[in-house]
């Protein structure tokens, strides 16, 4: 599948601080997120947001967002499903790709270390 190009594909999200962020379906029809998320490093800011924007039309998908502004040369990216299953095999998916680091990030158990604002 061919990338859309980042100037293209932005217009698909809104921009929301240090991120774009678009809704999944999940959202839409009024269901919550699991507590657990897939969070995605890459250098390559136009495959990612390529990736976050095919994953947000899965009909589990609560949202998505990558961040506009690199850290050194790398891009962040989340991604919420409804369902932790989903979850674990997205991760299973990408955890090897070539083009990206992909991880699960478990909020109850790092919410206890978060800083209070």
């Amino acid at each position: 599948m061919d990338n859309i190009p980042i100037s293209e594909i932005a217009k698909n999200f809104e921009k929301k601080g240090f991120y774009m962020s678009r809704d999944g379906k999940a959202k839409e029809r009024g269901e919550k997120y699991a507590n657990k998320k897939l969070c995605f490093v890459a250098t390559d800011i136009e495959f990612l947001a390529n990736l976050l924007f095919r994953l947000s039309n899965h009909e589990e998908c609560y949202g998505v967002k990558y961040s506009h502004l690199e850290r050194e040369g790398m891009y962040l990216g989340r991604c919420f499903m409804a369902k932790e299953e989903i979850i674990g095999k997205l991760w299973r998916k990408y955890k090897n790709h070539p083009k990206l680091m992909c991880s699960v990030q478990d909020d109850d158990f790092t919410m206890k270390f978060r800083q209070k604002r």
